[in-house]
């Protein structure tokens, strides 16, 4: 190599770091003075203050490139780091305050600074983006809004109450400073006051928000947080209602109000109770009842004959009917917390001793029962609107009907057996 060339390749770099005594920048004569070094030491430390009459002034080290003291006119003293980017542009980030940082510390930190920039790192830009990094709530509101095209309302409300309330204390947090401490510690406390089942969904869509961000480029990195967080144990449920327990149902739902038809209307189709509760009059037909896809798990139209039991437990149709049949004519009913509890109570009037159940178990009850007198599983499982897999998932539905009304009668006539009052 030549010796220009040395000198040329020295002085670039050289001009990473500033001030140097190799390279001098070209500035003002006033600028050249401020950028005299001195070997930094306790005790000069503590005398390097803003002159009177300048409102600021620098003091560089000689014995750490780059390493300064940025003293103001209020006292006020806080170490600097300068140095150049790939651009030849001088950048300069606070190191902290001078009362608080020592002089070994500012030194390492200098040294660490310089070593990443070598690397190519930007220290300045890095502290700037930083700071426009956006918080967690902002990255919940940009999910949000695109979740709500694709979720079922349901699904959307749960994700929605989830983000919103249960991760509230994450929503000030910078995304990328979130770690997987913090997503373990909001699910310690969410497990403690709510449940280990309320923790499972919460980290189901914290999960699923960050997955998100990373796909969508809203979060830097290939990281998630949640990964590797605890999941707590899913509770089986595999209860089915006997006989007696049916009955006293049957004989507690017998006021006519919303929740009690619903609860009829789950047991007798197997329907889920969010199907029932916001049944549409333009979806209950002349012989069946047709559950728009839009609300449906599968995203599949589900039929439903109307056969004589069903129709009996829905209400009078009003005329000009439009609307929902429960609950609010625009969003269906939505009391399943105080019609549950007022359930319950009747429940524990009887001499039954009736254990704890959820509505979810007469979907299971009806296809169990179904299941014991012989009915082709098939047709349960079209019943129960599970989708279909190989040839049954595009086998033609209407051969269906007649195959789901004759199940459905023959449930019925189970069920109407069930509520015989017993022989004495």
């Amino acid at each position: 190599m030549s010796h220009h060339a040395s000198s040329a390749s020295q002085a670039s770099s050289a001009s990473t770091l500033l001030p140097s005594a190799e390279v001098v920048s070209p500035l003002t004569a006033k600028q050249t003075h401020a950028t005299r070094r001195t070997t930094f030491t306790k005790a000069n430390v503590r005398k390097m203050c803003c002159p009177p009459g300048l409102a600021e002034k620098l003091f560089w080290d000689a014995g750490c490139r780059g390493l300064g003291i940025r003293a103001l006119s209020s006292k006020r003293r806080s170490w600097v780091f300068q140095y150049r980017d790939e651009h030849g542009r001088t950048r300069r980030i606070a190191l902290g305050d001078v009362s608080v940082v020592g002089l070994d510390e500012a030194r390492e930190e200098a040294r660490h600074k310089a070593a990443s920039i070598t690397r190519g790192a930007n220290p300045s830009v890095e502290r700037k983006a930083k700071r426009n990094a956006g918080t967690v709530l902002d990255l919940i509101e940009a999910y949000l809004s695109q979740a709500k095209t694709r979720l079922r309302p349901r699904s959307f409300t749960e994700t929605e109450r989830n983000l919103r309330r249960h991760a509230a204390c994450l929503h000030h947090d910078r995304v990328e400073a979130v770690r997987r401490r913090d997503i373990s510690e909001v699910l310690e406390r969410i497990s403690k006051k709510s449940g280990p089942i309320a923790a499972n969904h919460v980290r189901a869509a914290l999960s699923a928000l960050w997955s998100w961000g990373l796909r969508t480029g809203r979060v830097d990195g290939d990281a998630n947080p949640v990964t590797f967080t605890i999941q707590n144990p899913k509770r089986t449920r595999d209860r089915a209602l006997n006989e007696a327990e049916i009955r006293a149902i049957w004989s507690t739902t017998s006021a006519g109000d919303d929740y009690g038809r619903i609860v009829r209307l789950c047991l007798l189709t197997g329907c889920r109770r969010e199907e029932i509760a916001g049944l549409r009059w333009s979806e209950v037909l002349t012989d069946t009842l047709v559950i728009g896809a839009d609300r449906m798990k599968g995203k599949l139209a589900h039929e439903i004959p109307l056969v004589t039991m069903i129709a009996g437990i829905l209400p009078p149709r009003p005329e000009n009917a439009t609307g929902c049949v429960f609950g609010k004519r625009g969003t269906g009913f939505s009391g399943f917390s105080q019609g549950k509890k007022k359930l319950d109570a009747s429940l524990s009037n009887s001499n039954l001793n009736m254990p704890p159940w959820v509505l979810h178990d007469l979907r299971r009850t009806f296809s169990t029962w179904l299941h014991d007198a012989g009915i082709d599983p098939i047709v349960i499982e079209a019943l129960l609107a599970h989708k279909q897999q190989g040839v049954a998932a595009v086998y033609n539905r209407a051969s269906f009907r007649e195959a789901k009304r004759t199940a459905l009668q023959r449930w019925h006539e189970i069920v109407a057996g069930i509520l015989q009052p017993p022989i004495e």
